[in-house]
C-alpha cells in the first residue's frame, strides 16, 4: 500500500497510443488489473480533414557523416588493459568500446549530423593545440588548474578560446585552463570536499570513476597516488572537454572510456575503488548496474555511491512520468532507505551514510560558461520543496559500502 501508484486506464491507453498504436481496446478486467489489446498503425492512415491517405512509413535516416577529427582523437587500442583483463574479456571490451564509439549515438537518435559536425571542428581544434606536459597542474584545490597563459602563441590562445567557447555548456568544475576561469554548472568541488571524508585508501589502487563526465573527479583523485584511473562515460561532449586537458597536460595513468556503464560486467575483479557518482537515477534498472559494478570489484573493496533520491523513510522511489526537474532520461529516484536496500540486493555490506541533504541552488546553477535551465530555474516558484513537475525535491545521498 502506497509504494506502487499505477497509471489509471486512460494514462496506459494514452502511452499506447503515443508510442503509435492505432487502436486500443479493453478485453478484461480483474480488481487494479487490466488487460489491452493494441494494434500497431497500417502503413497509410487517414487524413481527418481531406479524407486522403497518407503514407506512415518513416523517412530512411540520413547516413552519419564522416568524423575524421574526432576519430584521430580515439586511442583504437588501450593497451592498458592488457595488464588487467584475460583474452576474452579483453576482447569483449575491444569490440564495445569500438562499436560505440563509432556510433557516437547516431542510431540511438541521440547525436545529429549538425551535431556531430560541431564536435568534429571542436576536436580539430583541440589537435590544433600543442600537446604540453605543462608544469600549471594543480589538482588538490577546489579549482582544477592546468596550463598557464605563457604556454601559448596569440594564434594558439585564439584558438583555445574558440574551443572552450565552443564547449558550453561546461558541467563539471570549477577549472582554470590556460589562465581562463570557467565557472561551471555544478560546483563540484563540494561534492569532492564531503566526499574527501571518507575515502578510501587509493595509493597504488586501480580506480574507476563511473560515470565520469569531463574528469574533474579523476583529477582530483590524483591528489592520493593511485596506480590507475578508468573513467566511463558515453558523453562525447565530456569526452572533448577531458581530451583538451589531456592536450595540456597528459597525464598516463588517467584513462576515459568512452562506453556505457553496462560495460563494467565485462571488467570482472579489476577494480580496488568504484566511484558511482550521479548515475543510478539515470539509469532504467538500478540494482542490475549495481550487480554490474560488483562484478567489476576486487573482493573487500570499497565503492562510493552519489545518487539523487526523495525525502522521506518509506521503502519506495520516484519514477517521473515524463520529466524531473526538467531532465529527461531520469527514472527511479529512491529515498535513503530504499537505496540501501539496493546496495544491499546487489550484495554490498557495510553502509556508511556520508551525506544526506537537500540539493541547494549552490550547488548547481546557470553561470556563463553554462547557460543552462538549471535547479533554480526547475523549481516550482510557489513551493521550493517541489519541482515545476510538481514532485519533491532532490535530495542527494552519499553512501560508502563495501563489495
Amino acid at each position: 500500500m502506497n509504494v506502487l501508484i499505477p497509471y489509471t486506464e486512460g494514462e496506459l491507453r494514452s502511452a499506447l497510443i503515443t508510442a503509435g498504436f492505432e487502436t486500443v481496446e479493453v478485453i478484461a478486467k480483474w480488481n487494479n488489473f487490466t488487460s489491452f489489446v493494441a494494434r500497431k498503425a497500417s502503413g497509410t492512415a487517414t487524413n481527418a480533414k481531406s479524407g486522403k491517405k497518407k503514407s506512415q512509413q518513416k523517412k530512411a535516416p540520413a547516413s552519419k557523416i564522416p568524423t575524421p577529427d574526432l576519430d584521430a582523437l580515439f586511442d583504437t587500442y588501450p593497451v592498458y588493459l592488457d595488464d588487467y583483463l584475460d583474452s576474452k574479456h579483453l576482447g569483449i571490451v575491444c569490440r564495445h568500446r569500438m562499436e560505440i564509439f563509432g556510433d557516437k549515438g547516431f542510431r540511438a537518435g541521440s547525436m545529429s549530423n549538425a551535431s556531430l559536425e560541431s564536435f568534429n571542428s571542436i576536436a580539430s581544434s583541440i589537435q590544433s593545440l600543442p600537446q604540453l606536459d605543462s608544469q600549471t597542474f594543480v589538482v588538490d584545490q577546489n579549482q582544477l588548474i592546468l596550463g598557464s597563459e605563457s604556454e601559448l602563441s596569440a594564434e594558439q590562445m585564439a584558438i583555445f578560446k574558440k574551443c572552450i567557447e565552443a564547449l558550453k555548456p561546461w558541467k563539471k568544475g570549477p577549472l582554470k585552463l590556460f589562465g581562463t576561469d570557467i565557472d561551471t554548472e555544478w560546483r563540484s568541488d563540494m561534492k569532492w570536499e564531503r566526499l574527501q571524508k571518507a575515502l578510501p585508501n587509493m595509493k597504488d589502487k586501480v580506480v574507476c570513476d563511473l560515470g565520469c563526465g569531463n574528469g574533474y573527479f579523476m583529477y582530483r583523485m590524483l591528489e592520493y597516488s593511485p596506480k590507475l584511473v578508468m573513467g566511463i562515460d558515453p558523453n562525447l561532449h565530456a569526452w572533448l572537454e577531458f581530451n583538451l586537458f589531456q592536450r595540456i597536460k597528459r597525464v598516463e595513468n588517467v584513462k576515459f572510456e568512452y562506453m556505457r556503464g553496462d560495460i563494467m560486467a565485462s571488467l570482472p575483479s579489476m577494480f580496488d575503488v568504484v566511484f558511482c557518482l550521479g548515475v543510478l537515477y539515470h539509469t532504467p534498472d538500478p540494482l542490475t548496474m549495481l550487480k554490474d559494478i560488483h562484478k567489476s570489484m576486487k573482493p573487500k573493496s570499497t565503492l562510493i555511491v552519489d545518487c539523487q533520491g526523495i525525502p522521506g523513510d518509506d521503502d519506495i522511489a520516484l519514477f517521473p512520468k515524463k520529466r524531473y526537474t526538467n531532465m529527461k532520461g531520469v527514472y527511479f529516484l529512491p529515498t535513503l532507505s530504499t537505496l540501501k536496500n539496493w546496495l544491499q540486493r546487489a550484495n554490498f555490506r557495510n553502509f556508511e551514510v556520508i551525506f544526506s541533504e537537500e540539493l541547494s541552488t549552490d550547488e548547481q546553477r546557470t553561470t556563463e560558461w553554462a547557460p543552462v535551465r538549471s535547479l533554480a530555474d526547475s523549481l516550482d516558484p510557489n513551493d521550493s520543496t517541489k519541482t515545476i513537475e510538481g514532485y519533491p525535491r532532490a535530495h542527494r545521498f552519499y553512501i560508502k559500502c563495501l563489495r
